[in-house]
């Protein structure tokens, strides 16, 4: 009856590994595409927050040129700590503040420029460890850092 109870248990065990073995596999084939799926959607994402952050750039431009004559090209320099203005590649501090504030999130680093002929150039906007960019108007290229 002993033999018998210990034949069991070691078959068990077997049976057991075999079944971390098989999950092991399983996860080793979907750890690709799982990662593949995390990084385009953080890659959509980042569009989106770049899409978005340009726009606002546009609009807040807008919004200085209702008050005053603002020159180009106009630049706004993100980074941890906030943002910045720069008129003719000069920084400026505006008597009024203007907030940069929409849904999305705001870029960690990198610069989004309106140019004398009013296109929009984006340099390494970063969101988390995505980069984009876009010079005049050409498609947008964000890849991971």
């Amino acid at each position: 009856m002993k033999e018998e109870y210990e034949h069991y248990k070691s078959i068990r065990v077997i049976e057991y590994a075999m079944v971390i073995v098989v999950l092991l596999i399983v996860l080793i084939i979907l750890f690709p595409a799982l990662s593949k799926i995390i990084y385009n959607m953080s890659k959509d994402a980042a569009i989106t927050n770049t899409k978005d952050t340009i726009d606002t750039v546009k609009a807040t431009y807008t919004d200085m040129n209702l008050i005053n004559e603002v020159a180009l090209p106009f630049k706004v320099v993100f980074n941890k700590d906030g943002y910045e203005f720069y008129e003719m590649n000069k920084k400026v501090n505006y008597k009024r503040t203007f907030n940069i504030d929409f849904e999305g999130r705001l870029p960690s680093s990198g610069s989004v420029e309106i140019t004398e002929n009013g296109t929009v150039t984006v340099k390494d906007l970063t969101f988390g460890n995505i980069k984009c960019n876009q010079v005049k108007e050409e498609n947008l290229i964000c890849e991971k850092k």
